[in-house]
């Protein structure tokens, strides 16, 4: 393959795995939030994890590609030592770019969060033999991981258009030869 085939094919896995990150988070936000609530309640709670579960699945490919795609297209520009270098503080092209990760990696962490500690705690059945303490201290706990989990979506939502943002003002950077 080609320099120039590998940076566009590059660029365009590229805004892919964005548009699949930020559509999901719109998605999520705007349709199946305000869906859930004009549903019964064990209807939303089933339907939200069957549509977290498969969002999960495509918000963590989107931003693997974005991070593959990402060093792929750093280094078919020639611009690694943005990265790697005093240019990255020095630069408003470097400062941005690393604003850029900095945010990227504030979207795996809230992911991670929302996977591995909050999605835990919202699945799951009450056994039959609970006593009513029990069962509200799970009840207020399910409640509290979903207003959480609905804060850290909106928070990647905002996190994910500004790294869209960022990353259309570098594509705009004069001089460089960053689209193509």
């Amino acid at each position: 393959m080609t320099s120039e085939l590998m940076k566009i094919a590059a660029a365009y896995l590229h805004v892919i795995g964005v548009a699949v990150y930020l559509g999901g988070a719109v998605i999520m936000e705007f349709v199946v939030g305000p869906a859930q609530k004009s549903i019964p309640p064990a209807q939303a709670m089933v339907l939200g994890q069957k549509v977290a579960d498969r969002f999960l699945v495509f918000a963590w490919s989107a931003l693997g590609l974005i991070l593959a795609s990402g060093l792929l297209r750093i280094f078919t520009i020639r611009v690694e030592s943005f990265l790697f270098g005093e240019n990255v503080f020095s630069t408003p092209y470097g400062k941005t770019l690393l604003t850029m990760v900095c945010l990227w990696g504030v979207l795996v962490v809230n992911g991670a969060i929302i996977t591995f500690v909050l999605r835990p705690k919202l699945s799951g059945r009450m056994a039959a033999q609970v006593s009513a303490g029990q069962a509200q201290s799970t009840q207020d706990a399910k409640l509290k991981a979903a207003k959480w989990t609905t804060w850290l979506t909106r928070v990647d939502l905002g996190v994910a258009f500004v790294i869209a943002l960022l990353g259309v003002s570098l594509a705009q950077t004069k001089g460089t030869g960053l689209w193509w």
